[in-house]
This record gives structure tokens, sequence and C-alpha cells, in this order.
């Protein structure tokens, strides 16, 4: 069952039948349909309409540009798309472009259901899923909270899959769904208590801008419930002090789109008792940590991770295909790029990507970590942190950010606060040797900063030749 705002007018089971009508011509030829909209239950029920006829779905961001749009329409060679509560598309079109997936995948991952991500490229591309690969991540977090009935509070977008997963839970578990508005909830004197025994989802950023505020009959409904998932990027260790000192039920949680969000997470007793790691792999998963020679490493030996589990994604969209290996994860693990150990009780502890280690002076920096501090000072709205070429450090930490609207300092002053600030949290090697300031930091439509971009734009800003960086 679900519950929502007043988004649940007209009813789940009317707008079923509605968008069921509308989309039996793609049903009859299985081409993709691509999915935008800000309408939360309405993209849930397209979901479940696109399930229930065989159709490939395909989530995008209702905010993405034309050139995201054409980008994702070329991706997926299809002219059918839902946007804004309309469908639009050519009757005629009768190719599909997934007919090589639909013809070797099992019958249980058919339809596939494609939730879009990416690295710093700027190029669209989905994580290719399937309601058997969703249920396996649903299942697992049933198991690892030991719950029968899942109750969510949904305050993200559901072409992200934390939010998508939010409603998968709540959906195979019988629970409800109940969606809130992030912007309502923010600026919220009091929330209503939550149902015994519910989960909400956070991103570190919204978890600050909560904290930051701490309304006291907002903190109490927060203490209510059975665990505040908080994914989607590092914490930072005023952070979470922060939330130990309030006693939130924090549960730390390493994911990904291409794992259909959890394969780690720490349960809400022990971060309350002072862990800071991920906690153990849910039961649908394996971890491995792994040297440069591909060979399995010992607990406490910092690597990179490599994951095995029941919802890996199938592939990536439209890059995937014969030649990279359709369903090659599920064989051989999957490979994200992140650095981490685990220790002796099997806890992951994540340190960053490996392309965001900086060296400089024969000390390793993890950019994640001097970000999440200078966040934490709640000064900047955001900050990337770049490794540049240095000729006596090897590399230099260099900042770039943004400052948050409304402080009453110069960039000058701005610098200097930040500097005591990180003087009391960070290693001096930790701290950044430059500082450079803008009005808006690149990111992709799924929110990931363009290093490239970044990088070249800071090393002329800074008079560092362009091939050195």
């Amino acid at each position: 069952m679900m519950a929502s705002n007043s988004s649940c007018s007209p009813s789940l089971k009317e707008r079923l039948s509605n968008l069921e009508g509308h989309l039996r011509p793609l049903a009859e030829k299985a081409v993709p349909l691509l999915v935008a909209d800000s309408d939360p239950l309405q993209v849930w029920a397209l979901v479940l309409a696109c399930q229930r006829l065989g159709i490939p779905l395909f989530l995008a961001n209702p905010r993405w540009g034309e050139r995201e749009w054409s980008q994702a329409l070329a991706g997926l060679g299809s002219a059918w798309r839902w946007r804004q509560g309309q469908l639009q598309g050519d009757p005629t079109s009768s190719t599909s472009p997934l007919g090589h997936w639909q013809r070797i995948l099992p019958s249980a991952d058919w339809p596939v259901i494609g939730i879009p991500t990416g690295g710093s490229s700027g190029q669209v591309r989905w994580a290719v899923h399937s309601w058997r690969t969703l249920s396996a991540s649903a299942r697992a977090h049933q198991q690892h909270f030991g719950v029968e009935c899942v109750h969510s509070y949904c305050m993200l977008p559901l072409y992200h899959v934390s939010g998508l997963m939010q409603a998968v839970r709540s959906w195979l578990s019988n629970g409800q769904w109940i969606v809130w508005d992030w912007k309502r909830q923010q600026q919220a004197e009091a929330w209503d208590p939550p149902l015994p025994g519910s989960f909400l989802s956070l991103v570190p950023t919204q978890l600050q801008r909560l904290l930051l505020d701490a309304r006291p009959r907002v903190l109490e409904s927060l203490r209510q419930f059975q665990a505040i998932l908080v994914g989607g990027g590092p914490t930072w260790p005023s952070l979470r002090q922060q939330a130990r000192q309030l006693y939130l039920p924090l549960a730390l949680t390493y994911g990904m789109t291409e794992t259909a969000s959890q394969v780690c997470t720490l349960l809400p007793q022990a971060f309350l008792q002072g862990s800071d790691s991920l906690g153990r792999p849910l039961p649908h998963a394996r971890l491995e940590i792994r040297g440069e020679a591909g060979d399995p490493l010992p607990v406490q030996t910092v690597g990179s991770i490599h994951v095995w589990a029941e919802s890996l994604a199938l592939g990536y969209y439209p890059l995937a295909g014969e030649a990279e290996g359709l369903g090659k994860w599920q064989q051989q693990g999957l490979a994200p790029g992140d650095w981490g150990y685990l220790d002796s009780q099997g806890h992951l502890h994540w340190l960053g990507r490996a392309d965001d280690l900086i060296l400089t002076g024969g000390e390793k920096v993890m950019a994640a970590e001097v970000e999440g501090e200078i966040r934490a000072s709640g000064w900047v709205e955001d900050v990337c942190v770049l490794g540049l070429p240095d000729q006596e450090w090897g590399q230099q930490l260099v900042a770039v950010a943004v400052p948050k609207v409304g402080i009453p300092l110069t960039a000058d002053e701005l610098e200097e606060h930040l500097k005591r600030h990180l003087a009391q949290q960070l290693s001096p090697f930790k701290h950044p040797k430059r500082w450079l300031w803008c009005s808006g930091i690149p990111r992709n439509p799924q929110g990931k900063v363009n290093r490239q971009q970044l990088r070249q734009w800071a090393a002329q800003t800074l008079g560092i030749p362009t091939q050195a960086s």
C-alpha cells in the first residue's frame, strides 16, 4: 500500500488503468519509453505499468536541458517519451533498439529498467536493471534490518536509485510509501511523527542542512525513525559527531546506481556506539578488497573495492552490449573505482574514489574527506578539491568553492575562516594551498563534478600550464 501527500489524487489504481491504455501501442512493439516527470507517484505508476505491459523504461531527470534530452533520445533510438504528464512519440515507429537485449536476457530480466548514472564525461547513460535486481536489493534490506514491512518516507527523486528503491521496498513488503517535499520539510518547524519502524533516506547535504537549524520538534521526529539511511556521498566527522550527540539513528550506507542502492549498511545501534564504518555487506552481497594485480588483500589493507551482488545491474546502456559483455559484472564483480578496506569484523571503511586520490609531499589525501570538512563549516554552497601539479610537492591541493549566499565576508576573510576551521579538524598536509571562488561548479545531469572541465579552468586561473595539468 502507498501513502503520499496531495499527489495521491487520482489514486494509483486509476493512474495505472489510464496509463496502460495509453501505453499499449508501445507494448506491442517493445520500444523503450523515456520518462521524465516531477510527480513521484506518476513516475512510480509508469514503472508499474511498464512492468505489466513488458515495456522497457528509462528514467530521466525532468530538469534536463535540451542537450541532455537530445543525447538521451539519440542513445535510445526511440522517439517515445513521457514528459511532465504527456506521452509523446511516433505511432508508426516499429524498431526496438533493445532487440538484442530482449533476445539474450532471461525472462526474469525483461523488461529492463534504466536508471541514469555516469561519471564526469557529461554523457547521458543508464545502469540497466530489472525487477529481479531491484527486488533482490529490497529483500536484502528487509533481512538486514530484520523487518517484514518497510514504511519509507521519500524526499529523493525517483530517477535517483535511492528514491526509486524506497518505493520498491514499500511496494514489495506491503508497506507505506510516504512522499515528502524536501523544501517544505526543510522549512517546517515540526514534522509529523513517522509510522513505527519507518525508514528515511537522505544525502549528507540534506542531513547537514537539517542539523544546522536543529529545530527541536523536527529532531524529535527524526529520532523516531527505525533508521535514517545516509548515502549518495561521504559523511564527514563533524556531521557524524553532531548526529550522535543528537541521538539520531543514522545508518551509513555504501552503494551506487549499479548495485540498486546499498550493499553495505551500518546499523544505527553501531553508529550510536561510535562506529564510523559503513557496516557489513547485506545478505545478497559480497565484497573483496583487491590490490593492483587483482589479488585479494587481507583485512585492514587498503585497496580497490570489488562487489558481487544479486542486485548488480545487467550493464550500461547505450555503452554496453556484446562488446562489453552483458552480464559481465555478475561473473567478475563490479569495480566501481573506490578505495577502502575491511576491518577484522568485516565492516567496510570507504576512503574515497581512486581518481580522487591526491599525492602531495609523499602523503596521500582523499579529496572527499577535505571536501566534507569544508562543507561542514556551513560557509559554502558547493566545493571540489583538486590535485594540480606542483614542482615542490608533486601535487598541490586546490579548493574550488561556491560561497554561501548572504555571508558578509570578503573572499580573503572567508578563506581565513575556512583555514581556521580545517586547522581544528584535519592534519596540515590535508589543507588546500590555494583557494578559488566561483559561482557554480560544473556537474553532469546526475550531479557528479565534471573534474576535467574544472581542472582545466583552475589550472588556467592559477597559471599552471594546461599540458602539465
